[in-house]
C-alpha cells in the first residue's frame, strides 16, 4: 500500500510499504477512504516533537471501511467507521471515567516517556511519534486499528465522508473547548485558529460565532 512517511523535519514522503495485518483479538484493519491534514501534522513536520523515527506513517484524521476485524466483535467486514485520534482499550480505570485520552493500556512503553518529558502520561496517538506509542496513521490506503470494539465507531446510513470525517479530531477539539468555556445561549465569542488548508470552505482564520 502507498503511505506518507515522516523521514525529519519538512522531509515527507509517499511511498509503499506492506500492508497492516491483525496482531490482536481487538484489532481491526481499516480501508482508509477519507483522511485529512491536522495543524497538530505541522508540529511533526516543522520538528517539534521528539521521538519520531525515520519512516513513521502519519495521520490522525481518518475514517473508512472495516476490512478485517480479529475477532467477533460487533464490527463486521464492510461496516463505515469513524477512527478517534486517541487510542483507547475502554477497560481502564481512566476509560472507565470516560477520560479515554489517558487511557493507561494503549501507550505503556510511551507512558514512560511522556512522564519523564510532560509528567503525565497520555494515551496513544495514531501516526504520532513512538512517545505516543509509535501507531503507523492514516495517511496511508490501510491502518491497523487496536480495541476497534471500542474505538470505532459506525457510521448511520446516509452520511457521508465529508459529513463525518470531522469527528476524528477537529470538532470534538473544538466542541471540547465551547464546553469549557461554558458558553451560554446569547453570548457571542471570537474563535482563533489554524485549521485546514481549504478555510475558504471549513474554516475561517478568524471568525465571529454567536452562541444562540
Amino acid at each position: 500500500m502507498k503511505a506518507t512517511r515522516w523521514y525529519g523535519k519538512h522531509d515527507v514522503r509517499v511511498e509503499d510499504v506492506p500492508d497492516p495485518s491483525i496482531s490482536a483479538e481487538r484489532d481491526a484493519i481499516i480501508r482508509i477512504t477519507s483522511t485529512a491534514i491536522c495543524g497538530s501534522d505541522l508540529h511533526l513536520y516543522d520538528g517539534y516533537i521528539p521521538t519520531m523515527e525515520e519512516g513513521d506513517i502519519l495521520g490522525h484524521e481518518f475514517m473508512g471501511v472495516v476490512e478485517e476485524v480479529g475477532k467477533p466483535n460487533g464490527l463486521k467486514r464492510g461496516d463505515r467507521v469513524v477512527i478517534p485520534f486517541q487510542i483507547s482499550c475502554g477497560q481502564c480505570h481512566y476509560c472507565g471515567r470516560m477520560e479515554t485520552a489517558l487511557c493507561d493500556q494503549s501507550n505503556p512503553e510511551g507512558l514512560k516517556k511522556m512522564q519523564k518529558l510532560y509528567g503525565q502520561g497520555a494515551a496513544g496517538l495514531f501516526g504520532y511519534s513512538h512517545m505516543y506509542g509509535g501507531y503507523p496513521g492514516g495517511q496511508a490506503e490501510f491502518v491497523r486499528v487496536p480495541y476497534a470494539d471500542f474505538s470505532a465507531f459506525k457510521i448511520p446510513e446516509g452520511l457521508t465522508d465529508e459529513q463525518v470525517l470531522f469527528l476524528t479530531d477537529i470538532f470534538p477539539t473544538g466542541f471540547m473547548a465551547a464546553e469549557n468555556c461554558n458558553i451560554e445561549p446569547g453570548q457571542t465569542v471570537a474563535v482563533w485558529d489554524a485549521g485546514p488548508s481549504d478555510s475558504s470552505r471549513f474554516e475561517a482564520p478568524f471568525c465571529w460565532v454567536p452562541a444562540g
